[in-house]
């Protein structure tokens, strides 16, 4: 019996996965919504949307249906965003130079964010102070820590995403944080991490400086400097600013 070799997603194929993404959000749909349309359940849907499984041509044909996106639009406009890719930079999608690649060959300097282990993010427990968590960065991870099934919100800063617990109002859970940049009220525990659709990838310092003014604005700032220095990097950065 051959081994069952891991999938790992090519860059082209990442392309795929954040123009699918886009289109479910574009068209408003959770991930609980899509995974009762298309028979998966959310973390199925959100596994896929990860690139830790892959999508066959039945299968996007059949999620497309869902989204009420023609299959045909969908693949011209990722023909658009092929082109513009490669228009910008050739090796994005065929690193190395290689026009006719192996495949899951591509060589990169740095691995993708959904193959790192770990992510750092900024967590908040309701009615308790920020704090920087390293979690593993798997699906059941970021479900544990948000305590049930995830959904993302805009926290008003660029190229960051929160996530929620996606039942937290059916759960009772209490009032968190208000989000002054979408009017949004959280309940629950949530967390913001960097936004690498359809992944995530841990905070930059700056960013975190930012969303401490955007969401914490009771917080003294002579504790920036603490929990900026918790993140990889951020002690560094701050030097660069003393």
């Amino acid at each position: 019996m051959s081994k069952h070799r891991p999938f790992t997603p090519t860059p082209g194929y990442r392309l795929f996965l954040q123009s699918l993404v886009q289109t479910r959000l574009d068209r408003g749909y959770s991930t609980q919504h899509l995974a009762e349309l298309v028979g998966l359940t959310p973390a199925q849907v959100a596994s896929f949307e990860a690139g830790e499984h892959p999508l066959g041509f039945i299968d996007v044909r059949k999620w497309l249906l869902a989204l009420d996106m023609p299959f045909t639009q969908f693949t011209q406009q990722m023909e658009e965003v092929l082109d513009s890719t490669l228009e910008r930079d050739e090796s994005i999608i065929f690193p190395g130079g290689d026009l006719e690649p192996e495949p899951n060959s591509y060589a990169r300097a740095d691995p993708l964010p959904h193959q790192l282990p770990s992510i750092q993010a900024l967590f908040f427990a309701p009615g308790g102070p920020p704090e920087i968590r390293t979690i593993a960065n798997t699906l059941e991870a970021k479900q544990a820590l948000v305590e049930g099934l995830i959904t993302t919100f805009e926290t008003g800063v660029s190229n960051t995403i929160g996530v929620a617990n996606d039942e937290a109002l059916l759960c009772d859970m209490p009032l968190n944080r208000h989000v002054p940049a979408t009017g949004a009220h959280i309940f629950g525990p949530f967390f913001v991490a960097g936004d690498a659709p359809p992944s995530f990838r841990s905070l930059a310092p700056l960013e975190l400086e930012r969303l401490l003014d955007a969401l914490c604005p009771e917080l003294p700032q002579t504790d920036f400097p603490r929990l900026i220095s918790q993140l990889e990097g951020g002690q560094e950065w701050m030097d660069l600013w003393n």
